[in-house]
């Protein structure tokens, strides 16, 4: 009987021990997948018009950046210090004419300022080094690439109008990459800041190449390409940074487009419309295993994927013609999917990004 009695207690001591360690490894697995966190700055529509709002992760609070309701934008980007943001609008008071140019402010909607001096400005990006931000500028159906200082607001213009659009800075601030229809089709080019040393990278016929976006150590780039023109039909294509071993990463699918890099470059999140159904899906390309991995599965539009800054968490939005329409968080890998705002009244193509 004693020894019965020494057998179920070494038992039930080892249970104790898995389940200890089981306590610890989930421990461990929840400080290592931290919970989302930072801040997103996302346009929301106020009576039909778009308007710049921040949006606490944690707690879901949504307050309009522009405190006095007057300024109409779109297209943030922060500078590489988070310290700032920039983005294209109509602040109706200053600007009788309601021309889109570039606005200055802090993250928490301080020291708002007008940036820019033209009619049609459009798609800022910060400099690595957050001291100049290069942007569209249009006139009639024409656009070029314009610089500038955010300090001065000395504005240069780095190309001719021959429809240049979605510069990208590299990561060291050495070249911008482009799109440009100036050969007919889109096609894909990099200059140095200063509009010199024009590189061409992509030249295919019959196709339109767009959407570059330089890999976090700036080796690379992922773009979209649209080998068959008119049909809707797109695939995310690689290259070296110098255009080099051009491959794609998606093949024989309908429509994948904006690819975003995760921030440690080791995965590109996407948007896809499959051919056999209504609506988009998003999917995350593995660099490392070459795998491709569907993360919705829904039947409407999922699209518009932003990575977290930690890469833990991807933030997307749902159509707002279905049910359950808003803006989503998720796991890379689709898990621990949560709503983090509904009744989105977000209007489509309006881009949003997070900040710590």
């Amino acid at each position: 009987m004693q020894r019965l009695r020494h057998r179920a207690s070494l038992v039930i001591g080892v249970l104790l021990l898995v389940c200890a360690g089981l306590f610890f490894v989930v421990m461990v697995r929840d400080l290592l997948r931290p919970e989302p966190s930072g801040t997103l700055l996302i346009p929301l529509l106020v009576n039909g018009t778009p308007m710049m709002h921040q949006l606490t992760v944690e707690t879901g609070e949504v307050e309009l950046l522009d405190g006095d309701g007057t300024l109409t934008a779109h297209q943030p980007a922060y500078s590489p210090d988070y310290q700032q943001v920039v983005f294209s609008g109509v602040h109706h008071i200053a600007n009788s004419e309601a021309d889109i140019r570039l606005y200055v402010a802090n993250v928490d909607g301080t020291n708002f300022r007008e940036l820019t001096s033209g009619s049609r400005d459009s798609d800022p990006q910060w400099s690595p080094d957050g001291t100049q931000i290069v942007f569209v500028r249009s006139r009639s159906f024409f656009s070029a690439l314009f610089m500038v200082d955010v300090a001065t607001g000395v504005e240069r213009q780095l190309t001719d109008f021959t429809n240049d659009l979605e510069p990208d800075w590299s990561p060291d601030g050495r070249r911008i990459v482009f799109t440009t229809s100036r050969d007919g089709f889109q096609e894909l080019y990099t200059m140095s800041p200063d509009g010199s040393d024009l590189r061409r990278l992509t030249e295919n016929e019959n196709q339109n190449d767009l959407e570059a976006q330089f890999s976090p150590d700036g080796r690379q780039i992922a773009y979209m390409t649209n080998y068959s023109v008119g049909d809707g039909t797109g695939e995310i294509w690689l290259m070296n940074a110098d255009g080099s071993g051009q491959q794609p990463l998606t093949t024989n699918r309908r429509d994948d487009r904006l690819p975003v890099w995760s921030p440690d470059g080791k995965q590109i999140a996407f948007t896809s419309s499959q051919e056999d159904r209504n609506g988009s899906d998003i999917f995350v390309y593995d660099l490392a295993s070459a795998t491709l991995k569907q993360i919705t599965d829904d039947p409407q539009y999922e699209y518009q994927p932003v990575w977290s800054p930690d890469g833990q968490w991807i933030a997307f939005t749902r159509d707002q013609t279905v049910d359950e329409d808003g803006l989503y968080l998720m796991r890379p890998d689709g898990s621990d999917r949560r709503q983090l705002l509904s009744d989105l009244r977000y209007g489509s193509g309006y881009s949003f990004i997070w900040l710590p």
